[in-house]
């Protein structure tokens, strides 16, 4: 039966032979080289135990020359590379502000991209880059990320950075630079202390729809006149629970107050990339964000009203439009809100963003409803998200004194 053939970087069976002149034991194998020849190695010693354990010890240190990385390279060059394998292509923005449909589309999007950019070259660059890539092992990606977190703060950082740190160590052994398994894979936990969501009652939300409605509103203020845009905003947001971005990216086709019921189609989002034009995208942040929302009359009064006060100049058909004709941005929304409720002289312990009316739209679901009324609604695929994130936990117990009263005995 003809010897069966050794894989490149293995050795056969070590065969031991005592030299009967001198006394010496001779331990030798077969070693197939990188070069995918077969070759004869052998170590002599006193004692049989010690040929072989030097000859093991050779063929290893064989094999992992054959391994060395393709170059010395630091860990910085390597991220930069990886940065730019990844990279989309720049979108491209027609004249009405939206993405036009032949801008081609990524592994990820251009945002995704960026904000992987912005972490690796405000973190990762000045902590690891000038390591050798060979350098980098668990104990250090550890280290790493733990220093990114401060009095349970940063979380956010941990976590992108280490999905980047994966993704480049990942890189880096597909292209020969590093030789092993992936060091990022056995890193522990960092923990974090969870936020707990926080939802505004209907007292906060009378006073934040009065400091909204009348922001601007005193006779004699220099500049634009003011106008009913952020208090409609506010209104639409809590009548649909959808992002800001989805909200400032629709238009009237999106809308449809025909029949009995009127809806609200979310079909897209507001991207401000760091650098590059501001865009509508046709398509929402995840796949199941696509969705179709009946809406209360409330927030029906407030698109016939916009409706009618569209100006000619909305060529674009945005339910919210700039002066300019074109889509508001949802930077400038929370800046407009942070200083209404500065105006009104509001607690900022409230913590009022945009985002606070989408988990209060989830809390009241949750109650009223279900959770995954809520999940429904939201755009999540993943009611465990609408849970943790979204959703504002009972503080007070429902009523089960009755019940309770039977553990009390005779009285």
């Amino acid at each position: 039966m003809p010897r069966a053939a050794l894989p490149v970087g293995a050795w056969g069976a070590i065969v031991s032979k005592k030299n009967a002149k001198t006394g010496k034991w001779r331990a030798s194998c077969r070693f197939k080289d990188m070069d995918g020849v077969t070759r004869v190695y052998s170590k002599h010693a006193a004692t049989k135990g010690k040929a072989e354990n030097a000859l093991l010890a050779a063929m290893k240190e064989r094999q992992d020359q054959g391994r060395q990385p393709v170059e010395n390279i630091s860990f910085g060059e390597v991220a930069r590379r990886w940065l730019f394998s990844i990279e989309p292509a720049k979108v491209v923005v027609d004249e009405r502000g939206e993405e036009a449909l032949e801008s081609p589309r990524g592994r990820i999007r251009r945002q995704t991209w960026e904000q992987y950019e912005a972490v690796m070259r405000r973190y990762l660059i000045p902590g690891l880059g000038a390591l050798p890539i060979r350098a980098i092992r668990t104990s250090t990606c550890d280290a790493f990320l733990r220093s990114l977190t401060t009095d349970g703060k940063g979380s956010s950082n941990v976590r992108i950075g280490k999905t980047i740190l994966r993704q480049i160590m990942s890189f880096a052994i597909r292209h020969d630079y590093y030789v092993g398994a992936n060091p990022v894979l056995e890193v522990d936990r960092v923990s974090r202390i969870a936020k707990k969501p926080r939802a505004l009652d209907m007292a906060a939300l009378e006073v934040i729809r009065a400091a909204v409605r009348n922001w601007r509103s005193e006779p004699g203020l220099p500049g634009p006149a003011p106008t009913n845009a952020l208090s409609d905003i506010v209104d639409v947001m809590l009548g649909t629970g959808a992002r800001i971005g989805e909200v400032l990216a629709l238009r009237w086709q999106d809308i449809d107050l025909s029949g009995e019921v009127g809806k609200v189609s979310i079909t897209g989002t507001i991207v401000e990339p760091r650098k590059g034009p501001k865009f509508r995208q046709d398509a929402t942040k995840t796949a199941s964000g696509a969705r179709v929302i009946p809406i209360p009359r409330f927030v029906v009064d407030v698109l016939l009203r916009r409706r009618l006060e569209s100006p000619a100049t909305n060529t674009i058909g945005a339910v919210f439009w700039t002066r300019n004709g074109t889509y508001m941005q949802a930077s400038s929304v929370r800046r407009s809100l942070r200083s209404a409720l500065t105006a009104a002289g509001l607690d900022p312990t409230l913590m009022v963003t945009p985002h606070a009316f989408r988990r209060t739209v989830a809390t009241l679901l949750d109650r009223e409803v279900t959770d995954s009324a809520a999940a429904e609604l939201l755009g999540h695929s993943d009611v465990g998200i609408t849970r943790k994130y979204y959703i504002e936990k009972h503080r007070e117990v429902s009523d089960y004194r009755e019940t309770l009263q039977g553990l009390g005995g005779q009285r």
